[in-house]
Formats: C-alpha cells, structure tokens, sequence
C-alpha cells in the first residue's frame, strides 16, 4: 500500500521532502533555504499514520494568525483528498479511520499547557526558530506512542529568527560542524551526544533544502531573495546557519563613546517607543553636535514606562516639559486606523511642542540599519548614566534580545534629526563646536 505522504494522487514529494518522508530518526529539522517546500513537508509527514484509529498528531505554529495562513490554508488542498474532515471550532483534522491531527499554537510559553493531556505520537513545528526552547523542551516530552506508533518530533525551519541560537545549537552537528545531511546521530536526555545504542538516547537528523530543491518556484522568487539585505539573502536563499544579525552584530559594545557630563547641542530629540502588550516604552533623548565634532551623536537621557496607557501619556506630557520646546519628540505611527489615531491623540496632548510622527516602515532590524551605521563608525556617544549599561546591553543583544525598545526609539530619534529635524544654520553649529572646543573636552571613549 502507496503512503499518502507519497501518494501522487495526494502530494507529490519533492526530492529534499522524499528523502526527510524516509528518515526514521526520532527527531529531524528540515529546511534551511527558503522555497524549499517546509510547510507541504511538515502537512504530509503525518500521513504515513492516518490509516491508524489511534494517531493523533499535533502540528504547531507560534501564532494563530501565522497557523490560519499558512497551515490551516495548505491543508485545504491536501487532506480532503484523503477523506479527511475539518472541524474549525477545535483546529483537527479528524481522517476517515479515526485518526486525527490538531492544529495549535503557542504564542506564550504558558500556551503549551493546552497540549499536555492527550497522547500524540506525532509533533510538528512549523517555522522553529520562532519557538522558544522551553516551549519545544516542554512539548516534546509530552510526545507519547499510542497502539505501537512510533513517535516523530519534525521541525521546519530557515536561519534567523529570536530562536536561531538554540536550534543552531541542538543541531550544532549538521549547522556547524559538517556532519552529512541526512546522517542520524544519537544524544542522552542531557543532549550529549553518544554510541548507538546508548540506554535512552535518541536519534536525531538534519535534511536540509534550497530553493534550487523546488522547480514549482522560478527565478522572480529568486530575484525577491537577491534583492534582501546580505545577511537575510545568506539565510534565506543559501541556508546559511551562519549569517546571523545576532548578539553585538548590529551594534558592538566597543564601538561607543562615553561621556562624563552632557554637552551642548545644536539640536535634540526625544524619539519614543510606544510599548504594547505589556512591553516597556521608551523615551530617548538624542542630541546633534554637528558636522565638524566627531563622534556628533550623543544619547543624552532614556526615560522608561511600564504601566498603563494613560500613565505613559502623561509622562510622555512631562518628559517635554522637562525637555522644552526646543526639543523634537519623535513619535512612530503604527500601520491602520489605531496608529493614525494615536499619533493625532498624542499631538493633540503636546500642543505647543514640536511633534513629528512617521509612518512605520520595514522590520525592526531595517529602521536600526541607519542608526547602526553611525554608531559602528563611532560616531556616536553615551553620557554616563543610571541607564547606560542597560541602554548598551540591549542594543549589543539586538535583534534577538527580550526587550528592543530603545532600540527603536534611538533609531525613531536618530531618522528624525537625519532626515528632517529642526534646520540648524551653519552660525549655530560652529557656536556649539566653539563652546565645546573651549572647555576641556567630556570626550572619553573606552577601548
């Protein structure tokens, strides 16, 4: 009997797919490159089951949006070929023996608790390195066999992403060390790796994929994956493991000034990131030497908001009073109806400063790019501060780091003064470098 994982009929596996179908290892990563068909790998490993009564598989994303898009949407047009139903109300897939997979997400490490009752011989983690450690460590101890199933923990995955490290890691084998593709190695429960045949030690595989594995996807895709920055293009079109915007990356620590006392400045701004869902806000008050001073950029003051809304409202009402009116408060617009609204509230509230709000464009690791570049040219200073190791931390862990905030609001502050703050005539920018030249310089930056 044909498996309606390789049923033509049903799906028909690429060969990066086939040969991850024929793997027996207990615990396999698939993908690497995007275009590699991750998503129709993960919905068809099941398959070779469904004939079971007593399989039942779980298949996961982080989110419920990014599960309905994607999953849920693929699984339209394979599972019903099968006979297989779908019930919208529970997310399962309940096949013409019995069988069923269930679609979930966990988009907080507590979400896992919802999957901890019933026995699933089969996992699926869609995107891995989305996930956090905890939430897979969690979710696969929970995998139990039912009825002699053996059980399959499958994840998919390209580079990148808050969770790169610690997949990078646990398959650090094939990742980083050059182990065959396909070729099954075997680790104890405290992950070292071990003999065949070593009391409860587990296999595990890397299969990866390339976008060339894929001829449904021709060379307008590629184009799209060229046309990405060098190290999302590394990850995305080559798999690269190794192409990471991770810790101190984008910004060294190293790479500032330190400053005893706050100089005088032609122009300053406060950029703010307007925390939600529980995340900190932060106000970051950027000043501007000017052209001839080098480094020309000093963080001057973080002010930080965990609390409700109309409590940040109102700091953010004293902040530019303490600042002045002299100061720009830069303020991001969040995409839709609820960012325009907000930025015309806050407006409203700061009558009579000078409030600039720019749509927000790009992700995260983008808008940071030109704030980047200055500070890896050590143009860029800090006075020494209360905030200061914190404000340097989260940027040397930026992009994947908890927390990101003043990141963005230097980045807001920063894009503001460069693109389009306040005009500075040439009289007023040569006052200030004269006023600083002839005091003894705050300049003294650590190596």
């Amino acid at each position: 009997m044909t498996s309606p994982a390789r049923d033509p009929n049903v799906w028909r596996p690429l060969p990066a797919q086939e040969r991850a179908l024929r793997s027996s290892a207990y615990e396999l990563l698939y993908g690497g490159a995007a275009g590699g068909g991750k998503s129709a790998y993960l919905l068809a490993a099941p398959l070779r089951w469904v004939h079971l009564p007593a399989f039942r598989g779980l298949l996961l994303r982080r989110s419920f949006p990014e599960l309905e898009r994607t999953l849920i949407a693929a699984a339209r047009g394979i599972y019903p070929r099968l006979g297989a139903s779908y019930h919208e109300g529970r997310h399962e897939w309940t096949f013409p023996s019995g069988a069923r997979i269930d679609f979930g997400y966990c988009e907080r490490d507590s979400d896992v608790l919802r999957y901890q009752g019933a026995e699933r011989a089969f996992i699926g983690f869609d995107e891995l390195t989305h996930f956090t450690e905890a939430q897979y460590r969690y979710l696969t101890s929970r995998a139990r066999s039912a009825d002699g199933i053996p059980i399959r923990i499958r994840s998919t995955s390209n580079p990148g992403g808050p969770g790169h490290d610690w997949v990078r890691a646990r398959w650090g084998a094939w990742l980083s060390r050059g182990a065959a593709p396909g070729s099954v190695r075997w680790y104890d429960p405290d992950g070292r790796e071990v003999e065949w045949g070593t009391l409860d030690a587990l296999s595990r595989t890397f299969v990866p994929a390339r976008l060339a594995d894929n001829p449904y996807l021709g060379a307008e895709y590629r184009a799209q994956l060229l046309a990405l920055d060098p190290v999302t293009r590394a990850q995305l079109l080559e798999g690269d493991w190794d192409a990471v915007v991770g810790e101190g990356k984008l910004f060294h620590r190293d790479w500032w000034h330190y400053l005893n006392a706050a100089p005088e400045c032609v122009r300053r701004c406060r950029g703010w990131d307007l925390g939600a869902g529980g995340d900190p806000s932060e106000g970051v008050l950027l000043g501007d030497l000017g052209p001839d001073v080098v480094p020309r950029w000093v963080v001057l003051d973080v002010v930080t908001h965990v609390g409700p809304p109309h409590e940040l409202h109102a700091l953010v009402r004293r902040t530019a009073e303490t600042d002045g009116p002299s100061v720009v408060i830069a303020l991001p617009q969040d995409p839709g109806q609820a960012g325009k609204d907000q930025a015309e509230t806050y407006c409203r509230e700061l009558a009579g400063f000078d409030v600039r709000t720019r749509p927000v464009s790009g992700d995260k690791v983008q808008r940071a790019g030109p704030w980047s570049s200055q500070v890896g040219a050590k143009n860029a200073a800090l006075v020494r501060a209360p905030w200061t190791p914190g404000y340097v931390s989260q940027h040397h862990a930026f992009p994947d780091g908890p927390h990101d905030d003043k990141v963005d609001a230097s980045s807001e502050a920063f894009a503001t003064l460069a693109l389009g703050g306040q005009q500075v005539s040439r009289d007023a920018v040569r006052a200030a470098v004269s006023t600083l030249r002839g005091r003894e310089s705050p300049f003294r930056p650590r190596f």
